[in-house]
């Protein structure tokens, strides 16, 4: 028998934010879409039977730290197996490092392009006026079109990094400004804190990084503290300034708000749209499934896990377009590692990649918050345009990779270590029942993920340069 397409994705429910929900066959040649057709007209030699479930694209988790504790090399290969299991097919890593990004990346590129299931793009961060310096060279050289400025490295950069430069406004005005020259596309990925309130609330205090050894640990302190000592209008009010530096650039639509966690730095961002601003905001996983009360060193972040409310009021404005995205954060540190005397002796981040739009689903869609639709919007179009791929990723079209997650949103699964094929040995979701999974990950066309058995290709994923 001859097959018409290398592999389909036959009688399922496609959805996608641009055409909204309807019934199709999805075809791939290669590594693209080559086909959408009407149910059960089109064969393949790989075939996946979709009836009763959904076809969405393939989630994109714009926010993630590959590399910040193992390595790039481990943890390109071990957390992008872990990404299929939860419909994952493409990530951003942001990365920063003090030196020549010229001498630094070929190396770099290196390590992560033999590793990859999936596809990857790098974001990274800028840490002194030569790096602003350099923004052309990334861009023409590498590909990379997406930059992180780190306002809580503000004072800190010298001792952190050995830069000649306090990473104070002049800087981020040089950023802005550059930026703003270049004549392709580009996204400023903003940590809002304003270091001088969260340096004086810690009193001298240290939250443990992998670089760093706390002296004055207490081990009767619990998660609080790091709300305490983080408070949510220290994030507003850094993003509201942050954005207003970008719009007197002409640079506010590409001005992108990271992991926002507060209540109120979302309602500020509505009122800065309802001024006519037109910044990005990304909210993660962890701050719409979790509340301070169920924290402890597993879910150490910075920001930290907020309140109820602060939680209800992200599930609104990510109902509302307010908040475009969701990322994750994520960290591979081992359980090993993680875990010290208490909370300022536990490292920060964790991992959940994997978890993201299954959460999305179980909390989102299946409580009635959001619609399936802005579910795809939140976890894959939006991230796409907001991060310079789009139409390339993000969508269910002819032309676009083939990147699919096929879902069956009534699949409930109990979240283990194990589930997730995690090298860390931890979720901060453990125990958790969440209902919607994927049970097919495609990339590329090819079968990545299939009922619980990663069976993709090491080394099938490639870094995506920009412009596409």
């Amino acid at each position: 028998m001859t097959h018409d397409h290398d592999l389909v994705i036959s009688n399922g429910t496609v959805v996608t934010p641009e055409h909204g929900t309807f019934e199709a066959d999805v075809a791939a040649d290669g590594e693209t879409i080559s086909a959408v057709a009407a149910p059960g007209t089109l064969s393949g030699e790989t075939e996946i039977d979709a009836t009763g479930k959904h076809v969405l694209p393939g989630a994109i988790d714009p926010h993630t730290h590959h590399g910040i504790y193992r390595g790039l090399e481990a943890d390109a290969e071990s957390e992008s197996k872990s990404d299929l299991v939860g419909g994952v097919t493409t990530i951003g890593n942001y990365f920063r490092r003090a030196g020549a990004y010229e001498e630094i990346m070929p190396g770099y590129f290196d390590e992560a392009e033999p590793n990859y299931y999936h596809d990857y793009f790098f974001s990274l961060g800028l840490l002194s006026m030569e790096h602003v310096e350099e923004i052309p060279t990334i861009i023409d050289e590498f590909g990379i079109t997406t930059f992180k400025w780190y306002m809580n490295y503000k004072d800190a950069a010298r001792e952190k990094f050995g830069v000649d430069c306090d990473m104070h406004d002049d800087f981020g005005d040089a950023f802005v400004r550059k930026l703003a020259e270049q004549d392709v596309p580009t996204t400023l990925g903003y940590h809002s804190e304003n270091v001088e309130i969260t340096n004086a609330l810690a009193g001298g205090n240290v939250y443990v990084t992998s670089e760093s050894d706390d002296t004055d640990a207490d081990a009767d302190e619990g998660y609080e503290v790091m709300v305490e000592e983080f408070p949510g209008y220290a994030e507003t009010q850094s993003m509201v300034a942050g954005a207003a530096l970008a719009k007197v650039h002409g640079y506010d639509d590409r001005f992108y708000a990271v992991h926002i966690s507060a209540g109120g730095t979302a309602d500020e961002l509505a009122a800065l749209h309802d001024a006519g601003y037109r910044a990005w905001g990304e909210t993660c996983i962890h701050y719409l499934a979790l509340t301070t009360e169920e924290c402890d060193e597993r879910m150490k972040v910075n920001p930290p896990v907020r309140s109820k409310a602060d939680q209800e009021t992200l599930w609104e404005r990510l109902a509302d377009g307010t908040i475009s995205t969701i990322g994750t954060d994520h960290c591979a540190n081992l359980a090993e590692n993680k875990f010290g005397e208490g909370i300022r002796d536990s490292l920060l981040g964790f991992p959940s990649t994997p978890v993201m739009l299954p959460l999305i689903l179980s909390e989102g869609v299946n409580e009635g918050r959001i619609s399936l639709e802005r579910a795809v919007e939140v976890t894959s179009t939006n991230a796409a345009k907001a991060f310079n791929l789009y139409p390339k990723k993000g969508t269910v079209r002819v032309g676009s990779d083939a990147d699919l997650a096929v879902v069956d949103l009534d699949e409930t699964k109990t979240v283990t270590p194990e589930l997730l094929h995690s090298v860390s040995g931890y979720s901060p979701y453990e125990g958790r029942e969440v209902t919607g999974w994927p049970t097919q990950t495609v990339v590329k066309g090819e079968l990545a993920y299939d009922d619980g058995e990663i069976v993709g290709t090491k080394g099938h994923g490639t870094h995506i340069d920009r412009p596409v």
